[in-house]
């Protein structure tokens, strides 16, 4: 199934180009999330072969083969609709006098699918978990740009003006970033 969620999760980047352009490198503090849903239809599926035929909302098609994993393969139709869901969150906690260095801490669940019989769907989530200093702040546009293991460095915007009023360079602070993805496929809507 991870193969297919990953699979389905890459089609579904490629399909969401077309509608929006990337994220911006900023990521919001303080348990900002954004929601990305993509919906493609389904045109044609291959059993024998293992093969999808997907169109996405401005025409792209793609060719998945879905893995073996996937029990619930046979119950999807041309005509279904394969609905993407992609939450990215962060947020920012400040440890005023923190521990010095910086650690980092992965942690992902395990995939949940569809039931058998049922449409195919599954559901996967990833956290990652990291102490980071702060390098920089720009007051102006609200942003703490945060220095983490291996050197990287990201900007934090913090939405929240008395957080960031209480930032100061050299803090240590513990940042979450949330991705989950969420895939089902459904029915076509009744037409009415």
């Amino acid at each position: 199934m991870k193969k297919l969620v990953q699979g389905m999760a890459i089609a579904g980047i490629a399909l969401a180009t077309q509608v929006s352009a990337q994220p911006a490198q900023i990521v919001d503090g303080a348990m900002a999330a954004d929601v990305v849903t993509v919906k493609a239809k389904v045109n044609a599926v291959d059993l024998a072969k293992r093969e999808v035929t997907l169109t996405g909302p401005l025409g792209r098609t793609v060719v998945l083969t879905v893995d073996e994993r996937v029990k619930n393969l046979p119950q999807v139709k041309a005509g279904d609709e394969l609905v993407i869901k992609y939450a990215e969150a962060v947020s920012l906690a400040v440890r005023k006098g923190g521990e010095a260095g910086r650690e980092k801490v992965v942690t992902t669940t395990p995939t949940v699918t569809a039931p058998a019989g049922a449409k195919p769907g599954a559901a996967a989530a990833r956290q990652e978990r990291l102490t980071a200093t702060i390098e920089q702040l720009d007051a102006k546009r609200q942003v703490a740009l945060v220095q983490g293991p291996g050197g990287r460095y990201v900007e934090v915007k913090v939405k929240d003006p008395a957080v960031f009023k209480s930032l100061a360079v050299n803090d240590k602070v513990d940042v979450t970033f949330t991705e989950a993805v969420v895939i089902e496929v459904v029915a076509p809507a009744a037409k009415k």
